[in-house]
C-alpha cells in the first residue's frame, strides 16, 4: 500500500484532531468566564438586595413617631405645655495677665566697672 494516502489520511485525523482540541479548549475558557461573570452579578444582587432591605428598615424606622420625636427633639423644640430648658456651657473665667517683669539693669561697661573700682566713685 503507497504511503502518500495513509500519510494524508494522518494528516487529517490530526488536523480534526487538533481543531477539535482547540475548540473545546475555546469552550472552557468561555465557560469559566461565563461562571465568574455570573458569580460577579450574584454578588452585586445581593449586595443590592441588602442596600433594599436596609433602606427598607430604615423608611420604616424614619416613618415611626418615636423617630420624628426625636429629631425634633433634638432640634430643641417643645410639645404644647412644655418649657424647653438649655444649659449653656460657662466658658472659664480668663487668668489675669502676669505682670510685666522688672526692666534689667543697664549693664556698666568694663572700663566704668574698673575705674569705680580703682577710685571707688
Amino acid at each position: 500500500m503507497p504511503r502518500v494516502p495513509l500519510q494524508l489520511a494522518a494528516i487529517v485525523i490530526i488536523a480534526f484532531a487538533l481543531y477539535f482540541v482547540w475548540d473545546f479548549s475555546q469552550r472552557v475558557v468561555t465557560s469559566v468566564r461565563l461562571m465568574q461573570y455570573e458569580q460577579q452579578i450574584d454578588r452585586q444582587v445581593q449586595q443590592a438586595q441588602a442596600t433594599q432591605t436596609a433602606l427598607l428598615e430604615k423608611k420604616k424606622q424614619v416613618q415611626s413617631d418615636a423617630y420624628v420625636e426625636s429629631v425634633v427633639r433634638g432640634w430643641r423644640w417643645a410639645k404644647d405645655g412644655e418649657t424647653v430648658a438649655i444649659t449653656q456651657i460657662t466658658p472659664a473665667p480668663t487668668p489675669a495677665p502676669a505682670p510685666p517683669p522688672a526692666a534689667p539693669t543697664p549693664d556698666i561697661p568694663w572700663w566704668r566697672q574698673l575705674l569705680n573700682f580703682l577710685f571707688g566713685t
